[in-house]
């Protein structure tokens, strides 16, 4: 008897422990309210398993502007030997040391392109067609050999260029102290080639270019705005005594930054230093000067404003 109920108990057991995973679901009776996008189930049709498309050209679509076409030459699968330049030569480094960093530059990303499509088609060569010819690898290789020619003159350049950054570093007041006479004692007829002279000097000297919106505001960009706010004060005050006034209760130097930055970006001529020097005399009278310690902040702002002023100017003119 005992035997018996343990039997049943291991059955009953066994049929509690079915659950919905282990039983056949049944299908439900078809909804006539259901809900997208699962209107389309397998309880309410049967699921057919379509057969696989087999990959093929004709399969795919890719538009003509597509990046990858890049690596294909005129969106060749592969180009025949003989499509091949096969009489170019590398370019030698006397004729790269003529070219500007611009073309370098260039034509560097134009030999990348160039060796990436001869990679892909001399793999294709090699693995795919079985072929030992290295008739890609031979174009390649002279590819290769004028991109490290483009290199070497780079560092030439490179080398160059510290070496004469380190001479004019020891040099530096010397020099500033040459360009100093020549500019001022240009006569008023070379104003234009004076002016010339010293953009280029300000460029190279303090990295302070002629579009205001290029320059980064650093205590080397204040610093060089001062310098030439005093020199291009000295240019002038030899022929107008309002000029010379300035300057004389400046002590011969502008130490503000916000005087400098307005007679910096005045025009190039007697009449418009005159007037920056007018508007830095009003500023002094309302006791208006710019901190030595948030002279970069204000002189940032100067040159925000500048800009946006300079663009709006510039729209206004081409929509009349």
């Amino acid at each position: 008897m005992l035997f018996t109920a343990k039997r049943g108990f291991h059955g009953t057991v066994s049929a509690l422990a079915r659950t919905r995973y282990t039983k056949p679901k049944p299908k439900p009776e078809p909804r006539s309210n259901v809900r997208r996008p699962t209107q389309e189930t397998h309880h309410d049709r049967d699921l057919k398993v379509s057969a696989p498309i087999p990959p093929a050209a004709g399969n795919l679509e890719c538009p003509v502007d597509h990046p990858l076409w890049q690596f294909f030459s005129a969106q060749k699968f592969m180009r025949k030997p003989e499509e091949l330049d096969q009489k170019s030569r590398s370019w030698t480094i006397p004729e790269l040391r003529r070219k500007s960093f611009e073309d370098l530059h260039s034509l560097w990303y134009t030999c990348l392109k160039e060796r990436n499509i001869l990679a892909r088609e001399n793999h294709l060569l090699l693995h795919s067609m079985k072929s030992s010819r290295e008739v890609y690898k031979d174009v390649d290789e002279r590819i290769r050999t004028t991109m490290w020619r483009i290199r070497h003159v780079l560092s030439e350049r490179d080398w160059a260029f510290r070496l004469a950054q380190q001479d004019f570093q020891e040099h530096q007041a010397e020099f500033i102290k040459d360009f100093e006479g020549l500019f001022l004692q240009a006569e008023a007829a070379q104003d234009v080639e004076s002016f010339e002279m010293l953009s280029r000097f300000q460029l190279a000297v303090f990295g302070i270019s002629e579009y205001i919106d290029e320059n980064t505001v650093d205590r080397k960009f204040v610093d060089g705005l001062k310098y030439l706010a005093t020199l291009k004060l000295k240019k002038f005050a030899s022929r107008n005594d309002s000029i010379q006034q300035l300057l004389t209760t400046s002590e011969n130097k502008i130490s503000d930054a916000g005087e400098a930055f307005i007679i910096f970006t005045s025009e190039n001529s007697e009449s418009a230093v005159e007037e920056a020097c007018n508007a830095v005399k009003e500023l002094r009278e309302q006791g208006n000067a710019v901190s030595r310690y948030d002279e970069l902040e204000t002189v940032a702002e100067y040159v925000k404003q500048l800009a946006q002023t300079q663009l709006e100017t510039e729209t206004s003119e081409e929509t009349k």
